[in-house]
């Protein structure tokens, strides 16, 4: 993944993120079934089938899968503050009496 891509997948909040990997679902589903079709059509007529590749799915898998994978911003922090609370909870930093 470049740089820019993890600036932007970084500063998208999860539900932005959540939002743009349902997008690329449905784009998904649809190439999908355009594929389907068109390949149906090439065969009816005796051309080439269409390959994959020739419809993005790759593409589309790849940048869903990267949107998906990285830790956004809001994420790191919410994390942050469930870690610093469950210190605050377990009185990390005091002895414990045995």
């Amino acid at each position: 993944m470049s740089v820019y891509d993890q600036v932007i997948a970084a500063n998208a909040s999860q539900r932005e993120r959540a939002f743009l990997v349902e997008a690329l679902e449905l784009l998904m589903r649809e190439r999908s079934n355009a594929l389907r079709i068109a390949t149906a059509v090439a065969k009816a007529r005796g051309e080439r089938v269409p390959e994959v590749q020739d419809f993005g799915l790759d593409d589309i898998l790849r940048l869903s899968r990267q949107i998906a994978e990285v830790p956004s911003a809001e994420a790191a922090e919410v994390q942050q503050d469930v870690i610093r609370q469950g210190l605050k909870r377990t009185g990390t930093g005091r002895r414990n009496p045995s």
